[in-house]
Order: structure tokens, then sequence, then C-alpha cells
């Protein structure tokens, strides 16, 4: 936008002192006389008249020129000004950037860590269940070995019992006449 408007300005800039150079050379032409007879009278009035006219043309363009420049010097502080203003945002912008190519150094250097102690974990959890597989495994061989000795025990008990009772029976004169007595199968029973 500011180069269009620039250029536009030396455009016109270039136009009006073409022009000012070519009303500039009729007035030389004109103020020259081709025959000093017939052109007297008329020169004098009509070159004057002229001369007046083009000095109005010169000066209204010079005005315009003066302007143009004004308004192309206008032109150049403002763009310095926008240029200012555009290095300043591209710094602030270069500035973010930078910041945010950081934060994405560092989510990625933090997912990386989050994703190594994940893997830790999974394992770690991973030997503790196979770690309470093997106790759950013990304790269930424990527990059948427990039972195995509790009947073992219960059968020993009994087996102790019959014989603490056989031993109570026969220590009695008049039970152990009493088994003696009967028949082999009721003997069977009591031992």
């Amino acid at each position: 936008m500011y180069e269009e408007r620039l250029g536009n300005s030396e455009t016109k800039r270039y136009e009006l002192e073409d022009l000012v150079t070519s009303l500039e050379e009729q007035l030389r032409t004109a103020a020259r006389p081709s025959s000093p007879t017939s052109l007297a009278k008329y020169a004098s009035s009509a070159a004057q008249i002229e001369n007046e006219t083009l000095q109005d043309q010169v000066t209204h363009l010079q005005n315009k020129i003066r302007t143009l420049e004004d308004m192309l010097e206008d032109a150049r502080a403002a763009a310095e000004k926008d240029e200012v203003v555009v290095r300043e945002r591209i710094k602030r912008y270069k500035d973010k950037e930078e910041s945010t190519k950081k934060e994405a150094v560092e989510v990625k250097k933090e997912m990386e860590r989050v994703i190594r102690a994940e893997e830790q974990t999974r394992q770690r959890l991973g030997e503790i269940e196979e770690a309470f597989r093997e106790n759950h495994l013990t304790l269930e061989n424990a527990r059948a070995e427990i039972e195995t000795l509790r009947g073992e025990l219960a059968v020993s008990n009994s087996k102790l019992c019959i014989t603490f009772l056989g031993c109570l029976i026969f220590s009695t004169p008049r039970t152990r006449k009493t088994y003696e007595s009967a028949p082999l199968i009721e003997r069977r029973r009591v031992k």
C-alpha cells in the first residue's frame, strides 16, 4: 500500500515536471517574435496574457509539486513508522515462536519421561502380579497341606481315642471279663 502511494506520487511528480518543462518551452518560444513587423502589436498584448497565464500555471504546478512532495514525505514518515511497528511485531512473533518451540521441547521431554515411567510401572505391576500368583499358589498348597495334616490328625486322634478307650475298658476288671466273654464280632467293633 505504501509502495503504491509512493509510486503514484512519483508518477504525478514526473508528469507535472514534464508539464512545467513543456510550458516553460512554450513560454520561451512565445517570447521570441518570428517577424518583427507583423507581430509587434499582437506580441506585446498576447505575450503578456500568455506570460501571465503560464506564470499562473507554473505557480499552480509548483504548489502542486510542493503538496505532492509533502505528501511523499508524510508517506515516507508513515512508512518508516509502519516499518518500525512491523519489525517490533515480527520480533514479538519470533520471540513467541521461540518460547513455543522451547515449550514444545519441554512437553516432548515430559511425555517421554511419563511414557518411561508408565512402562516401568507396568513392568513392576507385572512383577507384583506374578509374585501374587506365586504367593496365592503357595497359600493354596499350604492350605491343602494343612487339610491333609488335619485329616491325618483326626485319624490319629480317633485311633488314639480308641486306644485310650480300649485301655480304659481293659483296665477295669469287670469290663475285661465282659470283653473276653463277648463274641468275636463285638470285639472288633470295640477295637
